[in-house]
């Protein structure tokens, strides 16, 4: 299709400058398959190429070209596929799949579909200033699915996993709002991710500190504040929720809508990576339980033990005390609450609690605990620790 048009710019100040004007028009050259099926599998694909002779003007303007696609002839609704400065492109199944998958009504059931597309030259930046470029093309495409986008939901219910995907809101609009239902347990608790593998990127909770807020459902709906950090929502009645997360407003909104029910997606968890042995977690990993954190591994003493020993440098906390504090995890695979050896040592909530140690001649022992988050607090240095999970028993010697 070939359209003369011409464009004018009104004058500043000058009633004889130029008047922008089209001097030739332009054609589209290249072949599209007319019936194409994209393969997921394969999505660098190219399916087609398209060369282009550029519309000509009598002043120097600067050109961009963008294929887009339509579900009607007219392109009343478009979709871009590619935008580039140069006269041809190779279209590949992604950047085709990506454009279809608008005019779908829902991105995860496709089918067949009739499509029309063509090239355009867009002047100056200005989407108000397009001219399209040679010929349209009919053609019918079956597209792959798509996902729509994920906010993870990591707490309770999944073990506080920072790596396990099968609890998540979906964004269905394309308006930054997640919605979709979510079980909460009895005392159960949670945040919000944008990707996973990382405890302190996209992090969406109750507050900025990394600390539970308790939130009353008597009446069935919450609402409030959304905040980019680490607190988590700790629910009082247990129950199956709609949940509506707001990114651009900051908003969340939980609606009782029903009995408890586990609303985790069927081969929704991801493979999630471990390391096994002995690991000491705390200021000098940065209190990390992911597999790749393992600055504090210990090593067994002879196979079959199950007595770990090794020589580290125990960081300052930060905190101004001049300590440093650990505790002891068989498995890192991003799960705070399994495969932990803690202190004895118990607050007066019941909660475990920090063990101060005394070291006399720079030596300690102290009984250790299966399960207890219960932190060991010892003075910043370079220390012997030696760990037996078969008595319970833990060691510690200041290096000479």
């Amino acid at each position: 299709m070939l359209l003369a048009v011409a464009l004018g710019f009104a004058a500043c100040n000058d009633d004889t400058e130029p008047v922008l004007s089209q001097t030739t028009g332009g054609s589209t050259e290249g072949t599209v398959p007319t019936t194409m099926v994209l393969d997921e599998n394969n999505p660098s694909e190219v399916m087609f190429t398209l060369s282009w002779t550029a519309p000509e003007f009598n002043l120097a303007v600067v050109k961009n070209y963008r294929i887009e696609v339509s579900n009607s002839e007219d392109f009343a609704t478009r979709a871009s596929v590619a935008v580039t400065a140069n006269t041809t492109y190779g279209v590949t199944a992604s950047e085709l799949n990506e454009a279809v998958l608008e005019f779908m009504p829902s991105v995860e059931d496709v089918y067949a579909i009739d499509m029309f597309m063509r090239v355009r030259c867009e002047l100056n930046d200005d989407d108000n200033l397009v001219i399209p470029v040679g010929e349209t093309y009919q053609f019918n495409v079956t597209p792959y699915p798509g996902e729509y986008p994920r906010l993870y939901v990591v707490g309770s219910m999944q073990g506080w996993n920072i790596s396990a995907s099968n609890y998540f809101l979906r964004c269905t609009t394309g308006d930054n709002v997640y919605t979709g239902e979510l079980g909460v347990p009895e005392g159960g608790q949670f945040r919000f991710y944008s990707q996973l593998g990382n405890w302190d990127t996209g992090t969406y909770g109750s507050q900025v500190d990394d600390a539970g807020v308790n939130i009353s459902l008597a009446e069935g709906t919450y609402e409030g504040t959304l905040y980019e950090g680490k607190g988590s929502w700790i629910f009082d009645r247990e129950g199956t929720y709609n949940c509506t997360v707001d990114l651009t407003n900051m908003t969340v909104k939980f609606e009782y809508a029903g009995e408890y029910r586990d609303t985790a997606e069927e081969g929704g968890e991801v493979e999630t990576p471990s390391a096994e042995g002995c690991f000491v977690v705390g200021n000098i990993n940065n209190w990390s339980v992911e597999a790749s954190a393992t600055q504090g591994q210990l090593t067994e003493t002879t196979e079959g033990s199950n007595v770990w020993t090794g020589t580290l440098a125990l960081p300052d906390s930060g905190d101004g005390s001049g300590n440093s504090f650990f505790r002891f995890y068989t498995t890192l695979n991003g799960d705070w609450n399994s495969n932990c050896y803690g202190s004895s040592a118990v607050n007066e909530d019941g909660s475990a609690g920090n063990e101060t140690l005394t070291l006399v001649d720079g030596y300690a022992e102290a009984e250790i605990v299966k399960d207890s988050q219960g932190n060991f607090v010892v003075p910043t240095g370079t220390y012997t620790i030696s760990v037996d999970l078969t008595n319970n028993l833990m060691i510690i010697e200041a290096a000479q």
